[in-house]
């Protein structure tokens, strides 16, 4: 081992905690303290000597899963040959159903739990950023904590100890999320342009919190700030200790381990591709998912173009992976204790789950077709787009309503209904959204919930879906019961506390 230190000079001391992990599965924002005073350093970084040359699959995780097969559940490209105001002009996102290998037998999970995907940093920013730095991406370097009475360090610094930059950076460190007030300081510190530093300083303090708006606003990260603040040169241990973790990513698994091959599930998830003023923002793990399923060297296409942009815009059933090479991604199994069926299938079960979320209650569904000694009364509400383009699982949902697995089938359309629909018109299907159509059986929804003792799911969206059927619960209530808001207030909180109202939402 080497004592040639990356240490930089200490600062004035100040009290600090350590950055905690993000928990929720998709990030818009982080908070963002005042960064009053200098960072003190609490960890030491050295360089040492290591020979090897194994290449990591990933720092984060010692569990691994092969894709299996993977397509696509939405006709997202619009269809020139079927030129329709209402069918072509609506934004249809792309959603991938990926099966999973994970090569064991003994995996255990449950309908509702999560997979979470750790999908490491692009290759391309992580040498930048390293670059940047004036850091070798090969050296790798030793990390302890100052002082272990008051400070341990965190699992993705201890999981990087004794490994090489590179990996770090692109495994364990968030370098493309929106940069905390610490970080802002932390530049402004070690800016040699007096210019530079002022601005850094300011946007790290309360009378910057215009400015530190803007630049949440326009998405910008590490890479970004030391593109714009060129003389900003942060030493490598105050950033291991400042930047947060990489977290993973949790998604609904969407099937049941007594339906799907032993060691397999299933999960899906929307990619995330956007336009935010002149720059195109992608989901760091959905699009980076997505990348896998359409390399060239592990899918059978239906034609031999290779450029990118038409990757993207092939249509569904596309995605069919190579069998002698398929992808090994980092994963690991969080269970989801308060979103699981009852082990007694003996009360109604109600899910309202549009788009993805409807993904745990396909699991849901198969699992119940197996417990044959139950046959619980099942209600879905389901919502999308569109009918023709966008109605995930649509024939394994008409499947089980044919088979009575599914007692009954709501489903909203917000912007069209194929008018060729080849479903069953005597289901319940109809324009608008799954809030606006609950109020539509208001007095079975009443009769389920509050005499039946029914379970209700909700998997989704947290701001608009999950606070709409929140108050449609609520006026269901008021209306069938003709008491205030305030009383079937009281009932909705009441279902929460008896654990009858489950949520599984994001924002």
């Amino acid at each position: 081992m080497s004592d040639q230190s990356l240490d930089s000079t200490s600062q004035p001391p100040i009290i600090d905690k350590p950055v905690a992990p993000v928990k929720k599965k998709i990030v818009l924002k982080r908070a963002a303290g005042t960064a009053n005073a200098n960072h003190v350093l609490r960890i030491k970084v050295d360089k040492i000597e290591n020979e090897s040359i194994k290449n990591v699959v990933s720092l984060a995780t010692d569990q691994h899963a092969t894709i299996e097969c993977a397509k696509y559940l939405t006709l997202f490209k619009k269809d020139t040959a079927e030129s329709s105001p209402t069918t072509t002009d609506i934004d249809i996102k792309r959603v991938i159903e990926i099966t999973l290998d994970t090569n064991s037998s003994t995996i255990s999970y449950q309908p509702g739990d999560y997979i979470q995907i750790f999908a490491p940093n692009p290759h391309n920013l992580v040498l930048k950023v390293l670059n940047r730095l004036g850091l070798d991406k090969n050296q790798f370097i030793s990390i302890e904590s100052l002082d272990l009475l008051k400070y341990e360090l965190p699992n993705n610094l201890k999981r990087s100890n004794n490994q090489k930059l590179y990996y770090i950076f692109r495994d364990m460190l968030d370098i493309t999320g929106i940069p905390s007030k610490k970080l802002l300081k932390l530049l402004s510190e070690y800016s040699s342009d007096q210019n530079e530093k002022n601005e850094l300083l300011k946007l790290s303090s309360v009378e910057g919190k215009e400015e530190y708006s803007k630049l949440i606003s326009t998405r910008s990260n590490l890479i970004s700030l030391l593109d714009k603040y060129k003389s900003s040169q942060p030493p490598l241990d105050y950033l291991l200790d400042i930047l947060p973790p990489l977290s993973p990513r949790d998604y609904s698994i969407s099937s049941s381990p007594l339906v799907i091959e032993n060691g397999k599930l299933n999960f899906v998830f929307s990619v995330v591709d956007m336009i935010i003023g002149n720059e195109r923002i992608r989901g760091h793990c959905t699009s980076w998912l997505e990348s896998i399923c359409l390399n060239t060297n592990k899918i059978k296409r239906q034609d031999n173009n290779s450029d990118d942009d038409f990757l993207l815009e092939i249509g569904l059933d596309s995605l069919c992976l190579d069998n002698n090479e398929k992808p090994v991604i980092p994963i690991m199994f969080k269970s989801s204790p308060h979103f699981h069926l009852p082990e007694d299938l003996d009360k109604p079960i109600i899910m309202i789950g549009p788009g993805t979320g409807v993904a745990p209650f396909i699991g849901f569904l198969q699992h119940i077709s197996k417990q044959l000694k139950f046959n619980p009364y099942t209600w879905l509400f389901f919502g999308c787009r569109s009918e023709k383009r966008d109605f995930l699982y649509k024939d394994t949902i008409l499947d089980m309503v044919e088979s009575k697995t599914l007692k009954k089938l709501t489903t909203a359309f917000s912007r069209e209904i194929n008018t060729t629909s080849t479903i069953d018109l005597s289901l319940d299907i109809t324009c608008g959204y799954v809030q606006e159509k609950m109020k539509n059986h208001s007095k079975e929804i009443f009769d389920l919930v509050y005499n039946q003792n029914a379970l209700i799911y909700i998997c989704g969206d947290a701001k608009g879906m999950a606070i709409g059927v929140r108050n449609s619960f609520i006026d269901i209530f008021q209306n069938e019961l003709s008491i205030s808001e305030k009383d079937a207030t009281d009932i909705f909180t009441q279902l929460i506390k008896d654990k009858r109202y489950l949520l599984d939402v994001w924002s």
